[in-house]
């Protein structure tokens, strides 16, 4: 019996030692360093996945009204002499197709520095802007029909052909001829100013020299 109770505290005697040693040093841990256990855990725990921002969505305030292929495009032929005004409805040009109040302003001004030479013909003076809208467009074209056939002048100004009137008052017509670009019997004319007789005689320049 002696002989068991050595054995039996042989064991105990060190397992209680290593417990008293083990809990001894976790005191001190937590001592030392509260609250590790706590942060370790937190640090493992995944974080929960943010949902992407969404970008915010542009909402136009308002909608320009432009010209479209059903827009109605209105003339108002305005003789200046009589005062008498004669309507009539044609198809939108192409290059309005699509513009906005100002931009068909813009293409106005550039018709009225270059009219067509049929315009000219019934004595065009400038057009302008009535009326706008999507729906419908209304222009007027101002002229000044003449029964007697007046005389033109041709100059140069900044390189091209400049047409003015009889009296050499008023600009007549601008055109993209380059003087340059002239046979030079015809080029020196210009640059002493060419004048012209008529119409006729002023067309048939225009339509053989114009790009």
């Amino acid at each position: 019996m002696k002989f068991v109770k050595r054995i039996s505290l042989f064991f105990i005697y060190p397992l209680a030692m290593f417990s008293i040693g083990f809990a001894t040093n976790m005191a001190i841990m937590e001592f030392f360093y509260p609250g590790e256990k706590i942060q370790t855990e937190n640090l493992e725990a995944p974080e929960p996945e943010k949902e992407p921002e969404k970008e915010p969505v542009q909402v136009s305030v308002s909608d320009e009204p432009v010209v479209t292929a059903d827009t109605r495009y209105v003339i108002q032929d305005y003789n200046a002499v009589t005062g008498e005004v004669v309507e009539k409805e044609e198809s939108a040009p192409d290059k309005f197709i699509g513009l906005c109040r100002d931009k068909v302003v813009d293409e106005i001004k550039e018709y009225n520095a270059n009219p067509s030479l049929t315009d000219l013909e019934q004595g065009f003076t400038f057009m302008e802007l009535v009326s706008f809208s999507s729906g419908r467009i209304v222009v007027r074209k101002s002229f000044e029909p003449t029964q007697e056939e007046k005389g033109f002048f041709l100059l140069n100004e900044n390189h091209y052909v400049v047409v003015y009137d009889h009296s050499l008052s008023r600009v007549y017509m601008n055109t993209d001829i380059l003087v340059e670009r002239l046979p030079e019997e015809l080029r020196d004319e210009i640059l002493n100013i060419k004048y012209v007789e008529d119409e006729k005689e002023l067309y048939n320049f225009l339509e053989s020299y114009s790009s």
